[in-house]
């Protein structure tokens, strides 16, 4: 039975987790490899292991005078009982070692599940709901155990810190460097290469085994939630020295690793990054904010590329006003004043001033301007709007309702 399912097995843990894993039968034959050429090869780390039903490791020295490719560990598998098999993955033992125990229950789940239920999906699609299932669990009603135990079963601790990161496809079409980036590409219209169809299973392989080639913790949970959208809920190490902005930061740099892999595989993403999540309570609203930091950028046409909500707050912030409301308020300012012939200049030296924290100074070297040329404009702009700029909450009410106005136009020309 194991030597039905250990080809696929293999292959499916080693791209998860960035290395080799084998799985040999009682007799130590690899009957399962991500290099199919070594199936049916004899794996000698294996026979002690099987006889003593215990792990063994063998260093690069030992790992050649028993004549092995690499150096690793060699686990025991166990079904009803009984030793049918073994387990071995490359790598420096002090390194493996982390996660070996977990390969070995990973490799006897499927199997169970394999044997058990055969029609029951691919390990990708549970690990698919299981993020469908994070996305909407209610902390204060939800069932807590059963979505841990959910995740334990397929090797995942929910409750650990993690971070949320949303990443959305910009471009579907037009994928050019195909060398790199082998996705199947037809087309329905030859002469129309922007009718083109892509293959999304082949897309959804390959962005899977390019995300954990960057994330190579077998914590790391990957997944496809939509045709152009995956998710990554990575494990994070807390440190009570850093700040929040700190960690966010950490995330940050993952996610700008995610941007360039993808990116150099001929793919354009917006990335976003959520806050923290110290455990499985705060994951939901994580998960989420990473979509809303995605959807904000996406809705402003901003380029491809990692955002935070940090980084997007005010943005953030202005989307979820009432439009109806500012924009009313922003219309009867602008009545008057946008019938002048200079109005939009002198709309953008008062943004000018507000983003140079209200210093003349700063807002006219920004400009280019002389100073007496800014305080001349900003007397024409109060004049027109009937506001005063020493008034910090007229200011600011008017600088605000002009940045939820530039979003709504953006979201009108999407």
């Amino acid at each position: 039975m194991l030597a039905k399912y250990a080809q696929e097995i293999s292959e499916y843990l080693s791209s998860m987790m960035g290395r080799s894993i084998i799985i040999t039968d009682i007799n130590g034959i690899i009957i399962g490899a991500p290099a199919k050429e070594r199936i049916g090869e004899f794996h000698p780390p294996s026979i002690p292991c099987i006889k003593y039903k215990k792990m063994s490791f063998d260093d690069a020295e030992g790992a050649k005078k028993l004549g092995v490719w690499y150096p690793g560990s060699t686990v025991p598998l166990f079904y009803n009982g009984r030793v049918i098999g073994t387990a071995a993955i490359a790598g420096e033992p002090e390194v493996v070692l982390q996660f070996t125990m977990l390969v070995k229950n990973q490799i006897e789940s499927m199997l169970r599940e394999k044997i058990y239920s055969p029609g029951a999906g691919s390990p990708q699609k549970k690990i698919n709901e299981l993020v469908h299932d994070i996305a909407s669990f209610d902390p204060a009603s939800g069932d807590h155990a059963s979505l841990t135990l959910k995740g334990a079963h397929i090797g995942v601790d929910l409750d650990r810190p993690r971070g949320a990161i949303a990443v959305f496809f910009s471009n579907f079409c037009g994928l050019g460097g195909l060398e790199n980036n082998p996705v199947k590409i037809t087309y329905e219209n030859y002469s129309d290469p922007i009718e083109a169809e892509i293959d999304y299973s082949a897309m959804h392989g390959r962005v899977i085994v390019l995300l954990r080639e960057i994330f190579q913790d077998p914590q790391a949970i990957i997944a496809s939630v939509a045709r152009d959208r995956f998710a990554v809920i990575c494990p994070r190490e807390t440190d009570d020295k850093k700040s929040p902005d700190e960690e966010i930061e950490a995330l940050c740099d993952s996610a700008d690793k995610i941007y360039s892999k993808l990116k150099s595989a001929s793919l354009e993403t917006i990335v976003g990054v959520g806050f923290p999540a110290r455990n499985l309570f705060e994951l939901p609203a994580a998960y989420k904010n990473a979509w809303e930091v995605a959807g904000i950028a996406e809705k402003l046409s901003m380029p491809p590329g990692a955002y935070s909500f940090n980084r997007l707050l005010l943005e953030g912030i202005l989307s979820s006003v009432k439009q109806n409301v500012a924009l009313r308020y922003i219309d009867k300012k602008l009545s008057d004043a946008e019938s002048e012939s200079d109005a939009q200049m002198l709309i953008e030296t008062f943004k000018a001033y507000c983003e140079s924290f209200f210093s003349k100074q700063r807002a006219a070297e920004r400009l280019h301007l002389h100073r007496n040329t800014l305080s001349y404009r900003l007397a024409k702009l109060e004049e027109y709007l009937g506001i005063s700029m020493e008034d910090f909450k007229q200011v600011m009410a008017f600088y605000l309702a002009l940045g939820i106005r530039d979003l709504h136009k953006k979201g009108c020309a999407r």
